[in-house]
């Protein structure tokens, strides 16, 4: 007589309870059959009859997580875009030091580097005002006629409150300096490492706004282009003495 038992019809519900009582029997069946986990995920979505009789313990947790990885998908949207935006700021940014980069280049003499700084700086870096400083003490020949602004080194002190780097508003010394009034300023000392008189020398850079220039600006660039303005005014200056 053959056994009772092998003639018993397996239900869904003896198979999810085997799976429950057997979590290594599970994940080898999920390891060696990754469509039953699809469909699995699949089930999960679909909506439950109104007559279907669910577990109280069981919690739908499908809303939420469809929720969260909407939100996620915002999130990383809003990134994507704010990466987009500073690579374009960039990429403007130096392709507007490309652009003074030229201009210096192109200058044949120290009148005609002061110049670009005095008039075409302005209008590639957007600016109210752009002007190459020299401290009186420096003594470079015929500076005011050449287009060089000369200021006492006390009051340039005074106005990057000794700094090599001054990004914000101007000050009271500062403001003396202008030649017309800005709402935030960079002063940027030509690089020390070049001798002298060049490294008493500042580049100005009027703002036309108060956010123009603040002390959390990056300051790469501004350090780059001081760095290029030295090393053509030394070779302005070296020009100039050889020609005498």
């Amino acid at each position: 007589m053959a056994d009772d038992k092998s003639k018993k019809t397996i239900t869904a519900k003896d198979v999810a309870s085997f799976l429950t009582d057997n979590p290594a029997e599970m994940s080898k069946l999920l390891a060696t059959q990754p469509e039953l986990l699809a469909a699995c995920i699949t089930a999960a979505g679909t909506s439950i009859g109104a007559n279907d009789k669910i577990d109280d313990k069981v919690v739908n947790l499908i809303p939420a997580l469809a929720a969260k990885a909407r939100q996620d998908a915002r999130k990383l949207s809003q990134t994507h875009q704010s990466l987009l935006h500073v690579a374009a700021e960039n990429m403007l940014s130096w392709t507007r030091l490309h652009h003074a980069t030229l201009g210096l280049l192109a200058s044949t003499d120290l009148a005609g580097m002061c110049q670009v700084i005095a008039t075409e700086f302005p209008v590639i870096f957007d600016l109210n005002q752009c002007q190459l400083i020299s401290e009186s003490e420096a003594a470079i020949p015929d500076a005011l006629d050449l287009g060089l602004m000369v200021h006492p080194a006390d009051q340039i002190d005074q106005a990057t409150e000794n700094r090599g780097l001054f990004l914000g508003l101007p000050n009271e010394a500062a403001q003396t300096m202008l030649i017309k009034p800005a709402q935030s300023l960079a002063i940027i000392r030509l690089p020390d490492r070049l001798p002298d008189p060049v490294s008493q020398c500042l580049l100005l850079l009027g703002g036309k706004t108060a956010n123009s220039f603040h002390p959390d600006l990056g300051s790469d660039l501004l350090v780059l282009l001081a760095e290029m303005v030295g090393v053509t005014l030394a070779a302005r200056l070296e020009l100039q003495v050889n020609s005498r």
